[in-house]
């Protein structure tokens, strides 16, 4: 009868949580407040459609670092004031800092327009700049030409871009005077 009592002792006294080993187990800011799966998300302006994102998966964490992460695949459309794609921008992997606006997309990066296509393994996104760049290798292929550089950075449509460390096999006209 005292094995019994004693066993029951050591049971009930091993089986009690520390609320603030669990607190610091567990802290609001490590778990996602939200779990989006398979979502397309539409952002819009003065009723124009500007953006269309498709995710396979979105999680949202809140607090002082409050973020969107997005992971199994993304592709967002950019569209101008007549609703036209302008451009694409996919990746399998990409984080939005919501106090900065700033989007990492990382992990098969593409981004391309009607004329060309970039791709690479990281790019970022500053929205409030009107910016996207990189400092990653990166390929450009159009119709005529295939370039490698090492830098790049261009507005969201990629109309206009600036390469650094430039390499690759490019067509040059020579206008004859």
């Amino acid at each position: 009868m005292r094995w019994i009592l004693l066993f029951i002792i050591v049971i009930n006294s091993s089986c009690q949580n520390d609320p603030l080993l669990v607190q610091e187990l567990f802290t609001e800011n490590e778990l996602p407040v939200e779990i989006i799966e398979k979502s397309r998300l539409i952002h819009t302006e003065n009723g124009i459609i500007k953006l269309q994102m498709d995710a396979n998966k979105i999680e949202r964490y809140t607090g002082d670092n409050s973020q969107l992460v997005f992971s199994e695949g993304f592709k967002v459309v950019f569209y101008n004031n007549a609703e036209i794609i302008l451009s694409n921008l996919s990746a399998i992997n990409a984080v939005i800092y919501e106090k900065s606006n700033i989007m990492e997309a990382t992990n098969s990066v593409v981004l391309e327009n009607s004329t060309r296509k970039l791709e690479t393994e990281h790019l970022i996104w500053d929205e409030s700049k009107n910016l996207v760049y990189t400092d990653e290798k990166v390929i450009i292929t159009t119709d005529k030409e295939v370039i490698y550089a090492e830098g790049f950075s261009s507005d969201p449509n990629f109309n206009d871009y600036t390469l650094k460390k430039i390499s690759g096999k490019m067509l040059i006209n020579i206008m004859d005077n």
